[in-house]
Order: C-alpha cells, then sequence, then structure tokens
C-alpha cells in the first residue's frame, strides 16, 4: 500500500481506493457472501428433499417385493407345497423345481432383479429352490433370517451382505401359510443389490453433473455403485467421512464436508432401518456454488477496473498538481545555483497558477535584490582593495621612509671613511709596481672597495621611496633604450626580441619600467652565458577591452633551485659572486608600486622564464 507521506499520486490513489474500491470490494464480498449462504440453504433443502424422495422410492420398492411375495403366498400350487412341507414330499424334485423356476419366471417379469428363490421349511429344510446345493446355501446364509422372520411375525429385510463373489445382494424372506392360515413355510428371496437398488439410486434429476445417491452398510462400505470409484475399491475400502459416520451413527442431517474422494460437497445424510443401511445424497460445493462464480468475477473485474481508473486518474490529476511543484522545486534549486533568470510558465487561472505568478514576482524581486546586493559587493570590494592598497602603500611608504632614513645616515656615516680607504688605496697603487706581488692585493682590495660603494649605493636606491610619474608610453621602445644601455656588456650572447602583433601602450613611469627590463634581461644575460641565448617576447593577453601587455624574458641558463626561486625576491639574496642581492627586490617594488605583476618559473637544467604582466590588480 502507498503511504500517505509518499507522492501526491500516490495520496490521490490512497483516496480514491479508499472511497472507490474498498466499498466494491466490500459490497461485492458481502453480495457473495450471502448468495453463498443463499445458494448452500436452497442446497441443502434441495439435497434433502432428494435425499426424501429416494427413501420413499426404497419404501416403493419394499412394498412391490412385498406384494411379489403375497402374490405367491396365494398361488394354490405354493399352498400345497407348503402343505407338505411338513411330511414326506410326495411332489417330485423336478417337480418343485419347475414350479419354482415357474415363480421366479412370474417375479422377474414383474422386476429382474431377482438372483434366486428359495421356499424353506420352518426347520430350514429347502422344499424347493432354483439353485442347486441349495440345502447347503440356506443352511449357511438364510437361516437367521428365518428366524428373524419368526421373531418379527412377518415379512424380514435382511442387512446387504457381500457373498463369496465379493457381490452385495439383499434377502427378503416372506411366511407362506396353509388353507387354515398356518404358516408352514417361507418364500426366501435373494436380491442382486446392484441390479435391484442401483436403479432406484442412479437417477440424477436434481443432481447435477458432480451428484449422486448411495448406500453404505454399517461397516462404511459403499454397497452401491459409485459414480468415482469402482466396484473392486469400494468392495474392499471402508470410508469415514462426516455424512457416512453421521448416517452410521443413525443422525439425519445435511451438511457441507469432504467426500469419500476429497471433494467438499453438500451431501445429507439419513439412517434407513428397514434397509439396515445409510443413505446419502451428495453434490460437489463448486456446482452448487457455479452461478455466483459470475458475482465473482464481476466483482475481481470490476475492482481490477476500478483500481486501473484510481491509477490513471490519481496519475494525470498528480500531474497536474505536481508538475507545476516540481517545476517550482528545479527553479528553485537552479536559482539557489545562480540561474537568477528562471521562471515558471503556467497559464491557468486557479490556486497553482496563484502559487506559480508569486513564485515569478519573488523571484523578480530576489534577482533584483541580489544584482543590487552584487554591484553593491564590488563597489565595497573595490572600496576595500583600494582602502587595503592604500593602507599598504601607507604602511611600506612609512616603513621605506624610516628604512630610507636609517640606511641614508648609515650609508652618509660609511661612504667617509669608505671614500677616505679608496683614496689611500690608489695613492698606494701608485707606488706599486704592476709586476709586484703587492699589486695583485692592492687589485682585490680596491675591487672589494668598490663593490662596497655599488653595494651601499643600491641599498641606498632600494630604501628610497619610489615616486611614479606615470604617462603612456610603448614597451617596444623602452625595452630598445634598455638594450642599448646593455650593448656592451652583451658581449657573445644572443638576445632576440620579438614582438607578437599590436600590444597597448601602458600606462606608468617610463624610466622606472626601463629600469626594470634593464636588471631583468641583464639577469638572463648574467645566466645564460657568454654562448648562451635570451629571447625577449613581447605580446598582448586577453581580448577586446581586457587586452593587455605581456613581456617574456626567457633564457637557456642552468635554472635556479626550487628552494632557492621561493628565496629569489627577498633582499640581499644572490647567487652570483659580484651581486648584491637588490635587482630583483627592486625589479618586484616597482611593479608592485605600479600595480603590475611578476611571475618567475625555472627548472634546474632548462632555464629561466620571467613574465611581467602589465596589468593593474
Amino acid at each position: 500500500m502507498f503511504r500517505l507521506k509518499g507522492k501526491i499520486s500516490h495520496r490521490f490513489f490512497a483516496a480514491f481506493f479508499i472511497v472507490a474500491v474498498i466499498p466494491i470490494v466490500i459490497m461485492g464480498t458481502g453480495l457473495y457472501l450471502a448468495a453463498q449462504r443463499t445458494l448452500i440453504n436452497a442446497a441443502d433443502t434441495h439435497i434433502q428433499t432428494i435425499a426424501q424422495d429416494r427413501a420413499k422410492t426404497l419404501q416403493t420398492w419394499y412394498a412391490e417385493r412385498l406384494g411379489d411375495m403375497r402374490f405367491f403366498a396365494r398361488l394354490s400350487a405354493i399352498r400345497e407345497l407348503c402343505a407338505e412341507a411338513g411330511a414326506d414330499s410326495k411332489v417330485s424334485p423336478a417337480l418343485k423345481t419347475a414350479l419354482v423356476n415357474d415363480l421366479l419366471a412370474l417375479t422377474r417379469g414383474k422386476s429382474p432383479t431377482y438372483a434366486s428363490v428359495h421356499i424353506i421349511s420352518l426347520s430350514g429344510r429347502v422344499i424347493a429352490s432354483t439353485e442347486p446345493n441349495s440345502e447347503m446355501i440356506v443352511s449357511k446364509m438364510y437361516l437367521q433370517d428365518l428366524k428373524n422372520m419368526e421373531a418379527a411375525d412377518g415379512p424380514v429385510l435382511s442387512h446387504l451382505m457381500q457373498h463369496s463373489n465379493r457381490e452385495w445382494y439383499i434377502h427378503l424372506t416372506m411366511p407362506l401359510y396353509d388353507r387354515n392360515g398356518k404358516m408352514r413355510a417361507a418364500v426366501f428371496c435373494v436380491l442382486d443389490a446392484l441390479g435391484t437398488l442401483d436403479p432406484l439410486l442412479s437417477d440424477r434429476t436434481g443432481l447435477g453433473k458432480t451428484g449422486e445417491a448411495y448406500l453404505v452398510d454399517k461397516d462404511g462400505k459403499i454397497v452401491t455403485r459409485s459414480r468415482y470409484l469402482s466396484l473392486q475399491e469400494t468392495a474392499r475400502r471402508k470410508f469415514k467421512t462426516l455424512g457416512i459416520v453421521s448416517a452410521i451413527a443413525r443422525r439425519h442431517g445435511v451438511s457441507t464436508y469432504r467426500n469419500y474422494i476429497g471433494r467438499d460437497v453438500v451431501g445429507c445424510y439419513r439412517w434407513l432401518p428397514l434397509f439396515h443401511s445409510g443413505l446419502l445424497v451428495e453434490m460437489q460445493e463448486n456446482e452448487v456454488l457455479a452461478p455466483i462464480r459470475v458475482i465473482r468475477t464481476t466483482v475481481l473485474s470490476t475492482a481490477a477496473l476500478v483500481i486501473l481508473i484510481c491509477i490513471l486518474a490519481s496519475f494525470l490529476l498528480s500531474r497536474q498538481i505536481s508538475r507545476p511543484i516540481i517545476d517550482m522545486a528545479e527553479a528553485s534549486r537552479e536559482m539557489a545555483n545562480g540561474s537568477l533568470d528562471r521562471r515558471i510558465s503556467y497559464k491557468r487561472h486557479d490556486e497553482i497558477g496563484t502559487l506559480s505568478q508569486s513564485f515569478n514576482s519573488m523571484a523578480q524581486d530576489l534577482t533584483s535584490l541580489i544584482s543590487s546586493l552584487k554591484q553593491k559587493e564590488i563597489s565595497l570590494q573595490r572600496a576595500c582593495d583600494e582602502l587595503v592598497q592604500t593602507q599598504g602603500q601607507l604602511v611600506q611608504s612609512e616603513k621605506m621612509a624610516a628604512i630610507g632614513e636609517l640606511v641614508a645616515g648609515v650609508v652618509h656615516e660609511m661612504r667617509n671613511p669608505l671614500s677616505s680607504v679608496k683614496l689611500n688605496f690608489q695613492i698606494i697603487g701608485r707606488s706599486i709596481d704592476r709586476s709586484d706581488r703587492l699589486h695583485e692585493h692592492y687589485s682585490i682590495g680596491l675591487d672589494q672597495i668598490m663593490q662596497l660603494e655599488k653595494m651601499l649605493s643600491s641599498l641606498l636606491d632600494y630604501s628610497k621611496p619610489i615616486s611614479l610619474e606615470k604617462a603612456p608610453f610603448e614597451l617596444e621602445t623602452i625595452i630598445a633604450q634598455s638594450m642599448l644601455q646593455l650593448q656592451s656588456f652583451v658581449k657573445d650572447c644572443s638576445v632576440e626580441i620579438k614582438q607578437e602583433g599590436p600590444v597597448p601602450k601602458v600606462e606608468g613611469d617610463a624610466e622606472q619600467i626601463r629600469q626594470v627590463f634593464t636588471n631583468v634581461i641583464k639577469n638572463g644575460i648574467e645566466s645564460a652565458g657568454s654562448s648562451g641565448r635570451v629571447e625577449v617576447r613581447i605580446k598582448a593577453v586577453g581580448e577586446d577591452n581586457g587586452a593587455y601587455p605581456l613581456v617574456e624574458v626567457r633564457d637557456n641558463g642552468p635554472g635556479i633551485s626550487p628552494q632557492d626561486i621561493r628565496r629569489i625576491f627577498k633582499p640581499f639574496f644572490t647567487t652570483k659572486e659580484n651581486g648584491t642581492g637588490l635587482g630583483l627586490s627592486i625589479v618586484k617594488k616597482i611593479m608592485e608600486a605600479h600595480g603590475f605583476r611578476i611571475l618567475i618559473s625555472s627548472e634546474e637544467g632548462a632555464g629561466t622564464v620571467v613574465n611581467l604582466h602589465f596589468q593593474s590588480k
């Protein structure tokens, strides 16, 4: 069953199922059960009526046999034969047999079910018989029936019994009287049960295709022909169904139970004292209930059709309702992901339409609000960046001013003694012959003094705050001026300058940018060596109004190790023997003062690449 907390279609289906399907099923089930009870009650009455009719038929059959016997008793020949039953019979055996056969022929003319007829004296002696060896047969099988007849003082019908041939027979004993009304003998008839009783019970009128009526003896054996089992099976088996057990127990009633082949039947059972047997009339329940199968089929078909209609209706209705809601959910997710132009297109004038219009209005207001917030965010970010940049510049300016003041004082104090030392070294150098070994030490000392002066000059330049005089200029012109300044320094190193297409002008201090190119190209030449190669490439990066110049300086020198490249912009760090370690620091200081960027990438053994991005941050 669908959960009520699930989808809308599930809820619609559950509602339709409760409102439509369940009442139909309950009503159909109630109608089916009521019809079933009615049919079972009608079948009970019908079966009971048939059972009563079969019992009356058997009683009628018994009355007819008694009529046959009374007919025998009134015959003069029989009376004469009975008069002689007490003395030696003067009638010849052939005449007796002929007489009895004539009587049997007369009897079979009325009912062909007589197996044999015997005339017996009261002592049990066979006076006449249609069977050979009748003396032995009568003495063993019929003497008890004769005694029962004497005790009853009238006709006696025995219980059903099996003879040696496994066939079922029933005995009818009728007293014979002489002319004086005194009983002298008895007529003993042996009736074939199958030929006698089966025709009475085999009529299945009113029992349909599965019904039958049969007799059972006191042991539970079926003594008449069965519709479902052979005579051999019924002759050797005893059955204990509810109907058979109830009939043997002398009970009378109608019930539903399983018959002797295991099928559900509606049966009537009753005991027939006259025949010492139980009568059962049964009809299979599925045939009794066959008329209401149409009701069951109709109920199931209707329920299935209604369920199908409920599914389709719930799907269509939920689609009409849930589709706009799903669209709204998807639109909400898209708007949460940044797609603010998402709208719901639902044109119906109902509650969902009102909700869609409210959603679109909310989305429009939200779009306007977010756009306004973005503009404010951009303005705030720009102001913040400017503030941070200004603050950084102020801090840096203060630092550099303090450092510049300190360095200027130190340099000034060091330059005077250093100039005196240099002057004395030069005076001493004039008095030393160039071939003298002291001249070599003199040269080394003088070089170190000049290197120290150079370092102090660079330090003084680094500590000074940068003052920019910005104006538009072309990079290729500044690079050409730098190359002229480095012409004497290039020597055998190959320096190639390439320009890829038109390059926008740069807004900045041309003199300071020239110092940047001079230091970077000079470092590339020194790294590549006398036989190396340096390539300077000028190009524009970006598209349309966002394009800006990029200068790439590439050399094929030994490269820089990963440990050194992290410290390459730190002051006084150098890998050169005569370097001051302030060249790249000054370059970065100038680039950052303009708001430009410098990036260096290098791989040991593959050279170094310096990228100068002339784009304001």
